[in-house]
């Protein structure tokens, strides 16, 4: 059977009720694995970018806008700029991409360019599959600028949300936007971060800053965070290309930061170690490119979770006694 976008997503929804219904946790672990084992990925296909006289058009604007905020004046802008940001987001030109809509949306957010209903515009959109999930199912390909800045996107759109007294995010658009940062986490399989001329790529980096988000949230159930952090150990285990560019670090940081505010976690994330250093110990001699990707991001992660010094002593403890497979 070949697993598309909703089938990921209703499996996991399914899985997320046994947790919610106490049916189901010891064996999470094992039964998000077998899913993720059974997603296929296509061949590349092309990603369709901007008309060059568009894309100057949004570039200029973007100038425009930013001159006038640094300026200290009072930028204006309608919902089809805030469309058009967005559009520029797919865009594998970084001048547009990522130091022209990234930026001026992360400074209009911090300096109030944006109403409330243009907040909400955003996050509806960057919420849509053909958005969010824009060529997930492929090989590599250009389709990871758009999904990768939509998820860093959403990732600052939440922290607003949980810091601000607008609160733009829906209780509907936030279980939507869980769900489909789960069915992101159990999909995504590009690691790259920075890809030649077209900039960051850094899918994973931005996994951990939404994460993140939900992580600190007290707001959030002790089980939507175990349901995220078990899907994330599972794909960690199953990346077979390299993971080298500070994505580990984000991610490390942000499971240290959650094993150390309830012994839950800890306990949770020691079982799943446990589990994870029984599967390499099973593990046959790697015989393709792909599989000593996968051996060696699996030793990386676990060596820099062991560089804490802010890990749980049972944790720490743990990992010292698992050298030989961090070697």
């Amino acid at each position: 059977m070949e697993y598309t976008i909703d089938d990921v997503r209703d499996e996991l929804k399914l899985l997320h009720e046994q947790v919610y219904a106490g049916k189901l946790l010891n064996s999470l672990g094992s039964q998000v694995g077998h899913l993720l084992d059974q997603i296929d990925y296509d061949e590349p296909s092309q990603v369709v970018q901007l008309a060059d006289e568009q894309a100057e058009d949004i570039k200029q604007r973007i100038l425009e806008w930013q001159q006038m905020m640094y300026a200290g004046q009072s930028v204006k802008i309608s919902n089809q700029d805030v469309l058009d940001l967005l559009s520029s987001l797919r865009q594998t030109d970084p001048t547009l991409r990522d130091k022209g809509a990234f930026f001026f949306i992360s400074d209009g957010l911090q300096n109030g360019v944006f109403e409330t209903n243009q907040l909400f515009l955003i996050v509806r959109c960057l919420v849509q599959d053909n958005v969010l999930f824009s060529h997930i199912d492929e090989l590599d390909n250009d389709g990871v600028f758009y999904r990768s800045f939509a998820i860093f996107v959403l990732s600052m759109l939440r922290h607003a949300n949980r810091k601000g007294s607008n609160k733009f995010i829906s209780d509907e658009a936030e279980q939507t936007l869980f769900i489909n940062l789960a069915t992101y986490i159990a999909l995504e399989r590009d690691t790259r971060g920075f890809v030649g001329d077209k900039g960051w790529a850094h899918a994973f980096m931005h996994i951990g800053n939404l994460m993140s988000e939900f992580m600190h949230d007290d707001k959030v159930q002790r089980a939507d965070k175990i349901f995220l952090l078990t899907i994330l150990i599972e794909k960690l285990k199953r990346l077979d290309m390299p993971l080298i560019m500070g994505e580990n670090r984000r991610l490390i940081g942000l499971i240290t930061d959650l094993v150390n505010t309830n012994e839950l976690y800890a306990k949770y994330f020691l079982q799943q170690l446990k589990q994870w250093r029984q599967e390499m110990t099973r593990q046959m001699q790697p015989e393709s490119e792909g599989a000593w990707h996968c051996l060696y991001n699996q030793q990386r992660f676990l060596q820099g979770l062991m560089m804490r010094d802010n890990l749980p002593k049972e944790i720490f403890d743990y990992l010292n006694e698992s050298r030989d497979l961090l070697m």
